[in-house]
């Protein structure tokens, strides 16, 4: 559900850019990346909800609203009206994503959770792929097509509420102990927060602008375009449903330097070719290093949240993610004018990533030496 509130309709963009051409290209972008505003907003208010109400009953009404307001894009004919719906969607993925890891934390413990937050970042990727390339078929039959697949979150509801459970903890607990002072670790989780948001910006660079780069060596396809994108989450998809397994042997800092180092591999990739197949394999290599960084951030936020405010930190994380996302065509529009081309601004993500991968290396030896064992 997350991963489809902005991934269908990217192989659309170069579509909805031709039936609103009085638009700007970034307000057009917009459309893709605005519900990542709102659950930037929204997240750490769910978060306090489902800490202070309990989880299903928030949950089941988010894929309601998630499902209605995103098939509305389907209907809409107006820009204006469209950005609106978008932004009811992102708030109802705001509460989607933040009980959902919330309850993953409610269900499982120790290693058997770092495996399912695994699975759970994995799955998030996988339906990028599916839906994706969904959005590609349907976005030449019409720019409109790809609005039809959020439907999804209606028929989700019968199975969510015969099989999810409310944790007994959640919303149970009597109002002294919720008055009883939590300690949360802030440096160590704005960290990972900040982590969290550079990643999603790093990551969404491929819906959000590869389109538009491929579509300047010629006329493509939506359907070559989808195929293109689903190459990172694909490979995101795999190297989350591993994390269980790689995890007990690598820390959580050497995961994050290991991410970066590859996402710098194939930003540089996409930045230098002038090939399709290449840009598909840079946006390989990139997925490789970025599907790490959800379940370890997600890990590494379970080993050192109390259960009590999990929701609430949880939200934040589900909040600055999805900055990220916001944020990543907001970053890129000012770059490509000083720097001049898409190609470009790739390069310099590059680097970017580059150099954060060596700042986490030098933390690793030094204030975060604790967390380079976990």
């Amino acid at each position: 559900m997350t991963v489809m509130s902005g991934a269908i309709i990217a192989p659309a963009l170069p579509g909805i850019s031709r039936h609103f051409p009085d638009q700007p290209q970034v307000v057009i972008q917009l459309i893709l990346t605005l519900p990542a505003l709102m659950i930037t907003l929204f997240s750490p208010l769910m978060g306090y909800l489902a800490d202070r109400f309990g989880r299903k009953k928030l949950l089941l009404m988010m894929l309601g609203i998630y499902g209605f307001a995103g098939v509305a894009g389907f209907f809409i004919d107006r820009v204006d009206l469209l950005l609106s719906s978008r932004a009811l969607m992102g708030i109802a993925v705001a509460g989607i994503l933040s009980i959902s890891t919330t309850l993953v934390g409610d269900y499982f413990d120790s290693t058997e959770r770092a495996r399912f937050l695994g699975l759970q970042s994995s799955c998030m990727a996988l339906g990028g792929v599916i839906f994706i390339n969904l959005g590609g078929v349907l976005s030449d039959w019409s720019w409109r097509g790809p609005f039809l697949l959020y439907l999804t979150g209606v028929l989700l509801l019968p199975y969510a509420w015969a099989i999810l459970q409310e944790p007994i903890s959640s919303g149970s607990v009597s109002a002294d102990t919720n008055d009883a002072p939590v300690k949360v670790d802030v440096g160590r989780t704005g960290l990972a927060y900040l982590i969290a948001m550079i990643s999603m910006a790093m990551f969404y660079m491929f819906p959000a602008q590869l389109p538009f780069l491929l579509s300047q060596q010629g006329q493509i396809s939506g359907m070559a375009i989808g195929i293109a994108l689903s190459m990172a989450a694909l490979t995101a998809s795999i190297v989350a449903f591993c994390y269980g397994y790689y995890k007990p042997f690598l820390s959580v800092m050497t995961i994050y330097v290991l991410g970066f180092f590859l996402a710098a591999t194939g930003f540089l990739i996409v930045g230098f070719t002038q090939s399709y197949t290449m840009a598909i394999v840079g946006a390989a290599i990139s997925g490789l290093g970025l599907g790490a960084f959800m379940p370890n951030t997600t890990t590494w936020l379970m080993r050192i949240t109390p259960q009590r405010v999990r929701g609430r930190v949880f939200g934040g994380f589900t909040s600055t993610f999805f900055f990220g996302q916001f944020i990543s065509p907001v970053m890129v529009a000012p770059a490509l004018i000083w720097l001049d081309s898409l190609r470009h601004v790739f390069t310099a993500m590059a680097v970017i990533c580059g150099l954060l991968a060596i700042v986490l290396i030098v933390l690793g030896k030094t204030t975060l030496k604790a967390d380079s064992k976990l």
